[in-house]
């Protein structure tokens, strides 16, 4: 695992939510200051940490060690979101943009500002969070 990766994203997790470094000690059953550890990367936590760290933030553990960009398994999306991944996944560039368009409209500000939120990044990436 790259520490240094891991911080990152954990750290961004952390302010693009709005959670404290207690609260997460809380729900993953660490202390404080073995929380602000990890935040700084000072530290690389066990895998047992990492779990707990990955369901308190209800991301999968991929997401929080940098291996994939889906903080949620597919299989915990349920079949209709499923469904629109498959299909947005073999839709080409201008559709992908149509698209897009569309869900702008039901989009927060913050959500078309913030690189964690859903957004298209004109290379077919899709970021799917639970910010907002």
């Amino acid at each position: 695992m790259n520490n240094k990766l891991f911080s990152n994203i954990l750290r961004e997790l952390l302010d693009t939510r709005g959670i404290s470094q207690k609260w997460l000690a809380d729900m993953a059953d660490a202390t404080e200051a073995t929380i602000s550890r990890y935040v700084a990367g000072k530290v690389q936590p066990e895998i047992n940490i990492v779990v707990r760290i990955a369901e308190a933030l209800n991301v999968s553990v991929d997401y929080l060690c940098g291996l994939t960009d889906m903080p949620i398994p597919k299989e915990k999306l349920g079949p209709e979101l499923n469904l629109l991944m498959q299909c947005y996944n073999r839709a080409d560039m201008h559709d992908r943009k149509t698209i897009w368009t569309m869900l702008e409209r039901y989009m927060k500000p913050n959500e078309k500002e913030n690189p964690m939120s859903t957004t298209f990044e004109g290379k077919g990436v899709v970021r799917i969070s639970k910010a907002g």
